[in-house]
Formats: structure tokens, sequence, C-alpha cells
């Protein structure tokens, strides 16, 4: 996998953990899913549990079973449900799913009926999402399954946003519609022993006081990843400048020769590319960190490779390369590297990790 590492900061996460958690004053979710967004699931999960966050949430049984296996008791969240057949892990393991279609209700009531015992869940209500869940025309229908059911027990409603994180009227229009919906859904089925009802993720934990129905579901936020005064981004990840060397004017730079040297120029090349998540939409967009200066990416992203410029820079082969993260005013923002990709944060700590060679905590 190269020379790629994975940095992370656990005094922000736990930073992150205690801000997020002086704003939620009820049940607190801490999400955990796909390998904490890059930054390691055992190890946030600890910190996270460590600093007063009530219970963690992952997407599916097989994320839950090495919590479990490092001694994990606390309640997890299967946000994606199970897929058929899985039924037995979420009764084996004592998870909780997040149940958004019929027959996931009929295979855990099946379940708990071979075991005799019962089941705890969380229903999915749609109210503007589109993805999983039960929309409101069903809403009445399942109340009444779920009344009828001996094994399941429904202690959680749930819903999600699609537009919270996102500026403009008409998006802010939409989540506070959003909002109304779920308070149709609280009044629904609070007399089915609910104990908790959650809507709120980052976004809305944040930018959505209204969206406060006693529970929330925080991922991002936790990492660093969403522009909040007093949150700190917890993931940095470098590489070794691999070789530098000086091209004269007119000199291309890697493949469709796409930048060609004004004059002689000094340049760098560090083992990294799109094979380890430096995506090739980088190219001649990024800068790097590299002995307190930025240095901008030239030419064609390459699988494991990029070249970057080193003209004015004190540096040489075996120097630190800070791709995201690193010290000082010149710190690489994942906000900046995500509007260089083109996305989102998520998607920028997610790809990194991936790519990594190997992770360290500090």
């Amino acid at each position: 996998m190269g020379w790629t590492e994975v940095v992370i900061d656990t005094e922000a996460l736990r930073n992150n953990a205690r801000l997020v958690r002086e704003r939620v004053s009820g049940r607190l979710y801490a999400v955990v899913k796909s390998n904490a967004y890059g930054h390691g699931l055992e190890v946030c999960s600890r910190i996270f549990l460590e600093e007063g966050i009530d219970a963690l949430a992952v997407f599916s049984p097989k994320e839950a079973v090495p919590l479990r296996k490092s001694g994990v008791d606390a309640e997890i969240l299967l946000l994606g449900g199970f897929l058929p057949g899985e039924e037995r892990m979420v009764f084996d393991l004592n998870l909780v799913p997040v149940v958004g279609d019929w027959w996931m209700l009929e295979a855990l009531e099946r379940e708990g009926e071979l075991r005799g015992r019962s089941v705890v869940v969380h229903v999915n209500v749609d109210t503007g999402m589109g993805r999983l869940g039960f929309v409101p025309e069903c809403w009445d229908r399942l109340k009444r399954r779920l009344s009828s059911l001996r094994y399941v027990r429904c202690e959680g409603v749930m819903s999600h946003f699609p537009v919270a994180d996102e500026e403009g009227e008409d998006n802010r229009a939409f989540t506070l519609r959003q909002v109304e919906s779920f308070k149709e859904a609280v009044s629904l089925f609070s007399d089915l022993g609910v104990s908790v009802f959650h809507i709120s993720n980052s976004a809305g934990v944040f930018f959505y006081p209204e969206a406060a129905f006693g529970g929330a579901r925080v991922g991002i936020a936790l990492y660093g990843g969403l522009e909040v005064e007093g949150l700190r981004q917890a993931m940095s990840v470098r590489t070794k400048l691999l070789s530098t060397k000086t091209v004269p004017e007119g000199w291309s730079i890697s493949y469709g020769r796409t930048y060609v040297a004004p004059s002689e120029k000094r340049v760098g090349v560090i083992p990294c590319g799109y094979a380890t998540g430096y995506l090739r939409s980088l190219s001649n967009r990024a800068e790097v960190l590299i002995n307190g200066k930025r240095c901008r990416v030239l030419g064609r992203v390459c699988m494991d490779l990029t070249v970057v410029d080193l003209d004015g820079v004190e540096a040489s082969e075996g120097d630190w390369v800070y791709l995201l993260g690193g010290e000082g005013e010149g710190a690489v923002s994942v906000f900046e590297c995500a509007r260089w990709m083109g996305t989102i944060t998520y998607e920028v700590f997610c790809l990194f990790s991936m790519g990594a060679s190997s992770v360290i905590y500090t």
C-alpha cells in the first residue's frame, strides 16, 4: 500500500465528543460506521464512551462483531438494519436494529418466538430522505403491527435529514418540514412505550435546535468534518518525499501533459495517488504541506505517484509531506481537500484511511 500514514489526534476526538455532549441533553449515539469514518472503530468507540456518549451506531451486524469481541457492552444501533438470515446475529450479539421494512419485523418476530425472548428495535420513519424507512402513509399500519408483536419491542423511532448541512432557504424549509412531520410521528408512536425519538444528525444538533426530540445520532462532527467553531479535525495524512529534481523550461509533467513548466522548476515526487485515495480530481488543484510550506500538485495524479512544486521550499528526500492536516497555519483542512476533490468531508476521510499503509494514534 505504499508509504502513506494516517495520524489520528485522540485529544481532538475527545474535544469534539465533549462539545457534542454539551449540546445534546438526551440519548446520544456516536456514529462509528465505516471504521469510524476511517478513524478506527474500536479506538474511537472507546474514546466516545469514555467521554459520556451513551451508545454507538454502526451500519451492519458485521461491524458490531469486533466491538462485542473487544468487550464493548454498550447499546449498538444498526443503522442499516440487517440482511435476511442475519436476525440470528442481532439476537446473539444483543444488537438494536433500525427496522425500515416489513420483512425485518416479521423475521425478528419469528426468531424471537424460536428463542422465547424479545428483541428491542428502533423503527425508521421516512420524513423526506427517500431511502430506508416507512413513508407516512404506512405509519398507522406500522403502529398496529408493532402493537401486535410479541417478541419485538419498539423503544426508538428515528428519521434522517438529507439537507440539514446544506445552505439555502429551500434546504432550510425542507428540513423544517421534516421536523414538523417527525412531530406527527412522535405524537402517533408515543403510547407504544418508545423511550427515544431521534432525527438530528451532526448538522441537526448544531444548526436546528428545534429538531431536539430527546436523542441524536452524531457522526461527522465527532471527527471534525463539520465547519463549526470549536470542533477540531482529528485526521492527518502524511507520506514522505520520494524524489526531487529540476526540470527545464517547457518540460511537461505527468500523463496528458496537462502541466508544462513555464520556467526551470524544482519538483518533487510523492508516493501516493488514486490507488491510495488521493484522487485524480486533485490534479493541478490540490496543495500539500512540506516543512511548513504549501506546495501545489503539478500535472495529473497517477495511480501511485504525484508530482508537487518545490520552488522556494527547502525539502529533501524523506521529508514529511502532509496531504491532510499538518501543523501551523499551512495545515491542509479537510474542507479544502473536499472542495478540491469535488466531494464532501466524509468521503475524504474514508478514502484516505482506506489507502493508508498504517494508522497512528497520538
